[in-house]
């Protein structure tokens, strides 16, 4: 398998008191995890760390050949949260926690894989160019999809952090899984969207045009988010 560099970056940003955001990286078994929780006092932590830990402990760099290694793991860990679910609200709909997650393999040779639930995002920076590789399971993006909003208007409207899917909220979760070619070169971005909600895909663009090292383009993502406010926490991962 080629060899695989990972770098990230967790902030709290300007506004929130505690970090919901996790990562795992692993270069052995060249994967990497994004989870971005939500619940409210320490459950979002909670489940983001139960997120990325479950993924990364079922993978191993023996069986990840086929994507659907990616969605056996993911489901694992939407097992885990859930149960924690049922433990914590005894059975009930209340002060249920869950996250995102977005999840990056290499499969051998010149294959990856992007997997995700929610609208934690991955992009790919190929030759200048930077394109968006996955889909929000959000209720603005079904609308922008649906041709009643562009992504402009989806980007700026204020219900564009409702989710509809998220690890540990039902017993099942559907994952939504890619497989894509890894040409020598190609770097791969995967963030939360306390990046996202503020930092347009052109303004992305420009922070990988202008700084080619890992370390100075995580810092400058960051720092752009925390410019336009901060909103959230910020995480960002990337791959080389």
């Amino acid at each position: 398998m080629r060899a695989v560099h990972f770098e990230y970056r967790i902030d709290i940003g300007c506004v929130r008191q505690n970090n919901e955001d996790a990562v795992a990286c692993d270069a052995t078994r060249a994967v990497a995890v994004l989870a971005d929780g939500m619940g409210g006092l320490d459950a979002g932590e909670i489940a983001a760390h139960v997120a990325v830990h479950t993924v990364l402990e079922r993978i191993s760099a023996e069986t990840l050949r086929e994507a659907d290694t990616l969605r056996i793991a993911v489901e694992a860990a939407n097992g885990e949260i859930h149960a924690l679910n049922e433990v914590r609200s005894g059975g009930g709909s209340r002060g249920r926690m869950g996250t995102t997650v977005v999840v990056w393999a290499a499969l051998g040779g010149d294959r990856c894989a992007v997997a995700h639930v929610g609208d934690s995002r991955a992009y790919l920076w190929r030759e200048d160019h930077l394109t968006r590789l996955t889909s929000d399971h959000s209720m603005v993006q079904q609308l922008a999809d649906a041709g009643m909003m562009t992504e402009a208007q989806a980007a700026r409207a204020p219900n564009r952090n409702v989710i509809t899917r998220a690890l540990g909220l039902d017993e099942r979760v559907e994952v939504e899984i890619a497989e894509h070619e890894w040409r020598p070169g190609d770097r791969y971005l995967l963030c939360s969207d306390g990046l996202t909600d503020l930092v347009s895909n052109a303004e992305i663009a420009r922070r990988f045009r202008d700084n080619p090292e890992p370390s100075r383009l995580l810092t400058a993502l960051i720092d752009v988010a925390k410019e336009l406010g901060g909103t959230d926490n910020i995480a960002v991962v990337l791959i080389a």
